[in-house]
């Protein structure tokens, strides 16, 4: 799973990708709005502003390295600090997204009965993509130099090269969702999430190539040895949660006990084993039960199996939710029952534009969406509205945010933006918000993915 933040890699500021390959709870702020569910609606049916399903030209909020814990933002958008200030294009989101979703599938294929027969599983295969951004410190002293965006070895009082982890490699090789590699070396050095967060002797991968786009980097929310979950787990306890923002505000990450401080109230569900995989652990993603959707208070009655194989996973990595094709047609169908009263959209898609149930609102204040919800098991109900539902950046395109798969199901960040999940790994669950704001304070930012790849100038991080 993945989700891109920026992070403030010392000596040098990086920018990093928020990744899970393997949850952070707070308040949070989102325009003013209420960040889960809103108010319950009539019906199951909400009157939502058509202004508010469109993106955002100004950051409603700032925020600062602090007890809220880490800042997140969106990659595309005002509150952005990779410099995609305006909303991003079909072309920029559904390509990256097609590709990635398709790189997700043709991992879980190979655990496909017909293909287990003397096959040896991929497991050097890795997704890079993520949508958010964060800043985090690493290296003894950290000095911000904003010139330079790759780490800088020679810098850091604290680094050593090669692993630090004795069944490790000194070396890694790596393939790459978008088909590319790196290849480079581990280094160790000391990981500053806050300052009351130091991690001596962390790991990270030293790579050849950078991430392009603004982003510096990779920060692993996985299970995997080497992820960031795994080398903090003395202290955070493999626990931690995130309130992932709309393109005009700033969410949070937190870890350990700042992220388990209020999960009385959250809604949980147990994480499964994937596919090919006899413990939790040994699963490069967060797997849950979903067990049917409603729409507008209607249950639509899928059938469980229909999830089951080769399962559900929470990805912060992909953007819109895909559902099997079987799933995918009853939601379609049922949306567009509840929205018959709405004009389609006659526009044309755009290239790599998936979404396939659009509606021409031009000219209207309001409109009555429909409720969905998203039903896990040991009755974590996960309620979606407004832009968990829509997507578009026209009000004469509006359009469902799901889209149909082959058979996995993927629950994507347009349908958790603002909603508070929390991953507590040893305790075998995944946790959903409630009704909290939060309050972010000036001059933070954060990232998520951390991966660091070596370069003639110093390196790009990965961990």
């Amino acid at each position: 799973m993945c989700v891109r933040f920026m992070a403030i890699l010392c000596p040098s500021t990086a920018i990093y990708h928020f990744l899970f390959s393997s949850l952070l709870f707070f308040s949070c702020y989102v325009s003013g709005i209420p960040v889960y569910g809103a108010e319950e609606g009539k019906d199951g049916f909400h009157s939502t502003p058509v202004s508010s399903l469109l993106p955002k030209n100004k950051c409603s909020a700032s925020a600062r390295r602090g007890s809220q814990g880490l800042p997140i933002t969106q990659k595309y958008g005002p509150c952005s600090g990779s410099g995609h200030s305006q909303p991003p294009s079909p072309q920029e989101i559904f390509g990256p997204d097609e590709s990635r979703v398709s790189f997700i599938n043709s991992k879980f294929n190979q655990y496909a009965p017909e293909n287990l027969k003397d096959h040896t599983p991929n497991n050097k295969l890795f997704d890079e993509d993520g949508n958010f951004l964060l800043t985090l410190l690493l290296a003894h002293p950290h000095r911000n130099l904003p010139s330079r965006r790759h780490f800088d070895p020679s810098a850091s009082l604290t680094y050593s090269l090669g692993s630090c982890i004795p069944t490790v490699e000194d070396t890694y090789n790596m393939t790459y969702g978008d088909k590319s590699t790196s290849g480079g070396n581990f280094g160790c050095d000391t990981l500053i999430l806050e300052p009351s967060d130091v991690f001596p002797k962390f790991q990270f991968g030293c790579g050849r190539n950078d991430f392009g786009s603004g982003v510096d980097g990779m920060l692993g929310l996985g299970q995997g040895q080497l992820s960031t979950v795994s080398q903090t787990a003395s202290k955070f306890k493999k626990v931690f949660s995130y309130c992932l923002p709309e393109e005009d505000s700033i969410g949070s990450l937190l870890f350990g006990e700042k992220a388990t401080s209020q999960s009385s109230s959250l809604k949980f569900t147990s994480l499964v084993n994937g596919p090919g995989t006899s413990g939790l652990e040994e699963s490069g993603y967060y797997f849950v039960k979903l067990l049917d959707i409603s729409v507008g208070n209607k249950r639509l009655n899928i059938p469980s199996s229909v999830f089951a194989s080769p399962g559900t996973i929470i990805d912060s990595g992909t953007v819109i939710t895909r559902l099997p094709q079987r799933a995918y047609s009853a939601l379609k169908a049922a949306f567009k029952k509840a929205m018959a009263k709405y004009p389609l959209s006659n526009g044309r898609r755009k290239e790599n534009d998936m979404l396939d149930t659009c509606y021409n609102l031009s000219g209207r204040k309001d409109v009555l969406l429909p409720e969905i919800v998203l039903h896990f098991g040991d009755g974590a109900d996960v309620r979606l509205n407004g832009k968990r539902v829509i997507w578009g950046n026209d009000a004469s395109r509006l359009c469902l945010a799901f889209a149909g798969n082959s058979e996995l199901t993927i629950i994507g960040n347009r349908q958790q933006v603002s909603l508070t999940v929390l991953y507590d790994i040893q305790g075998g669950r995944i946790g959903f918000g409630g009704q909290w704001l939060l309050q972010v304070r000036p001059n933070a930012s954060l990232s998520f993915c951390l991966v660091i790849r070596s370069a003639d100038r110093g390196c790009p991080l990965d961990a």
